[in-house]
């Protein structure tokens, strides 16, 4: 018996002494490299925090990760009134962790001022990429709500129902002594609330039976700060964990050898890059970063470090877009040549160039890193690699003037390029602004020239020329691959992945089985 069911056989046990004690659901432990430091969507956006997302906040609608359909979520309904409006029914009788009442008033309240609509408002500068239509979101009833965008959003509906969608609960977030505080204790109205927050060791979940939907198959899930392989491995053969994250391919022969533990996931709607910072030399000249990008074997990266499992994107783009996805897009793909080319017309004299990694937060990052830098030496470039602790460090500014090069992931949400590409690297994005890494008049009018506009071919062209400036003219970084998730767990969890970081342990996507 694995020790995540130990717990399910003692309060067995105990219900013979206690029925009302009686809990037959499992404690489930998952080891992760890295813990969220932020468990609102608004707080942190990164693959941690999306992570636990929907399982503690939930959406006004809900998307079906197995079937792609958008369906009620904390809203039953929805109405476009107007080109600007829409009206939504919020579900009666849901209950938040902390035993109020969900109602219109809370949607108002986490998407007003105090929370988002504002650049004053904490999540707005994490957030606003997300939503940068949004003009105004108002109860008119107990449980009804309009959401006034400032022009025609053709994707409001994905946006309700996607990453930062999520409602928190507005009383408790009055209560909560300051955003930090809040980040730790978020309430939501999800089928788990946090029980338990231990920065950089634990974040603890527990089911909440007040749910409005169905229950929690789990009793409990743990996620525990495990940073290296070897221990996440280990821990999951001796039953430690029901499930480890961030392995790679060469653990693979291990885990699926061994009676019990099986290996699932593979690419998600997220591709794998590096940053460039063009404000400083010699990164200010396209040319050394075309050629920077050039010198990369992206196939070769995925034969050897992942097996062949992932997949090179066709630029920066996800085939989640459906028709905005521009299939005969040609990359310019792997030239060393002209990438030694570019270097000499450039006048590039070798001055060391500064990448910063961390330690496996994207799977088999360290060894992607030792590859690029071998890749770049090939064609001239001096590039020292830097191995960091955590995101503050990669981006300090303050150690000889911050990184020239840096580890990235741009998730694809709304399965159009706006969830992406402009998301990203539009005026909005946070290259342009937070992080000051990227200013390019040529992406902002590439995006004007009609990635909003309400005519497909219009978009279509618009699409074209961002993926040419990305490419080509003012490339603020480059793509390596496809973002792959691969799990060890145990195979008495009966878990799907998604095809996002979201790891989703509400019914009817786990349950477990005796072994």
């Amino acid at each position: 018996m694995t020790r995540i069911f130990l717990a399910a056989a003692l309060a067995a046990t105990t219900a013979l002494a206690s029925p009302a004690l009686a809990d037959s659901r499992p404690d489930l432990v998952v080891a992760v490299t890295k813990l969220t430091t932020h468990l609102d969507p608004m707080g942190s956006n990164t693959n941690v925090n999306e992570r636990i997302s929907e399982n503690l906040v939930e959406n006004l609608i809900r998307y079906d990760f197995k079937t792609g359909e958008l369906k009620p979520g904390l809203a039953t309904k929805w109405e476009r009134t107007s080109d600007t409006t829409m009206e939504l029914t919020i579900r009666e009788g849901v209950k938040c962790h902390n035993g109020e009442d969900f109602t219109a008033a809370d949607v108002e309240y986490m998407f007003g001022p105090a929370r988002f609509m504002g650049e004053k408002a904490p999540g707005n500068p994490i957030a606003f990429q997300f939503f940068p239509l949004l003009k105004s979101v108002k109860a008119t009833g107990n449980y009804t709500v309009v959401f006034e965008t400032t022009e025609t959003d053709a994707l409001l509906e994905n946006r309700l129902a996607g990453w930062m969608g999520q409602v928190p609960c507005a009383d408790a977030y009055k209560a909560a002594e300051s955003w930090e505080a809040w980040g730790r204790a978020v309430v939501g109205t999800g089928p788990y609330k946090i029980d338990d927050f231990k920065p950089g060791e634990l974040q603890r979940f527990v089911a909440f039976d007040d749910y409005w939907g169905e229950k929690a198959p789990a009793k409990s899930f743990t996620l525990k700060a495990v940073p290296e392989l070897a221990a996440r491995v280990a821990g999951l053969f001796t039953g430690e964990y029901g499930i480890i994250t961030e392995i790679g391919p060469d653990q693979f022969g291990t885990i699926n050898a061994n009676p019990g533990t099986e290996v699932i996931g593979g690419g998600i709607r997220n591709n794998r890059v590096i940053v460039f910072d063009e404000t400083q030399e010699p990164f200010n000249d396209v040319r050394v970063r075309r050629a920077a990008a050039m010198a990369i074997d992206r196939e070769l990266i995925v034969e050897t470090l992942f097996g062949g499992m992932t997949t090179v994107p066709l630029g920066l783009q996800d085939e989640s877009f459906g028709k905005m996805y521009i299939a005969d897009f040609s990359p310019n793909g792997y030239n060393p040549a002209e990438a030694k080319r570019l270097l000499k017309e450039a006048g590039y004299d070798g001055k060391p160039l500064e990448y910063r990694y961390q330690n496996d937060y994207y799977t088999a990052e360290v060894k992607t890193a030792q590859v690029l830098q071998q890749m770049w030496k090939a064609v001239g470039l001096n590039v020292k690699i830097n191995l960091k602790e955590n995101w503050e460090q990669v981006y300090d500014k303050n150690d000889n003037g911050g990184p020239d090069i840096f580890n990235w992931s741009n998730g694809a949400y709304l399965m159009d390029p706006i969830g992406q590409l402009y998301r990203l690297y539009g005026e909005n994005g946070p290259f342009q602004n937070r992080l000051g890494t990227y200013v390019s008049p040529e992406m902002n009018a590439a995006v004007d020239a009609g990635l909003f506009s309400t005519d497909l071919e219009t978009r279509q062209a618009a699409m074209r020329k961002m993926l040419d400036v990305y490419e080509n003219i003012d490339p603020p970084g480059t793509y390596i691959h496809k973002l792959p998730m691969f799990y060890g767990k145990q195979k008495s969890v009966n878990w799907t992945n998604t095809d996002v970081a979201l790891m989703d342990f509400r019914a009817g996507n786990i349950s477990f089985s005796a072994q």
